[in-house]
């Protein structure tokens, strides 16, 4: 048998596969936006950002950012326009409809996680929040 897994790699496990999982179910949907258009929207919806701020945010080059913002505009779900602050930067923010749609995929999210949870008990229910608490806390301290 291995040695016990530390704590940091056990994140670094489960972290990608709830993610892969909550990737599935929302390419499952056809209506939903990918994963990728996902995460853009999700960072827009705290505030508006320009191009090279988004792609640096997200470790892409601009030109994958650029499409990626294009296919949001195309859909209605992210707007390009000037910055009041200089008229010569063009910011992103989200549409209403783009943030209608954060809802619903964050509902549909919420709803399939609460799906996979439902088989743990009390206990393993409490356990988990209590980690998941205290993994947050540790990722909103400074260096985190």
């Amino acid at each position: 048998m291995n040695a016990p897994t530390t704590a940091a790699q056990q994140v670094v496990q489960v972290i990608p596969l709830v993610m892969r999982a909550i990737g599935k179910r929302l390419r499952q949907k056809n209506d939903m936006p990918s994963p990728a258009h996902f995460g853009i929207l999700f960072m827009l919806s705290n505030e508006t950002m320009n191009l090279s701020d988004l792609a640096r945010q997200h470790s892409v080059s601009l030109p994958t950012m650029s499409n990626s913002v294009s296919t949001l505009v195309q859909h209605g779900l992210v707007a390009r326009r000037r910055a009041a602050h200089d008229r010569r930067q063009v910011v992103i923010e989200v549409t209403d409809a783009g943030r209608a749609m954060l809802k619903t995929v964050l509902d549909e999210v919420v709803a399939y996680v609460d799906e996979v949870l439902a088989s743990l008990s009390q206990g393993e229910l409490d356990q988990l929040q209590k980690g998941l608490s205290v993994l947050k806390s540790a990722f909103l301290t400074p260096g985190g």
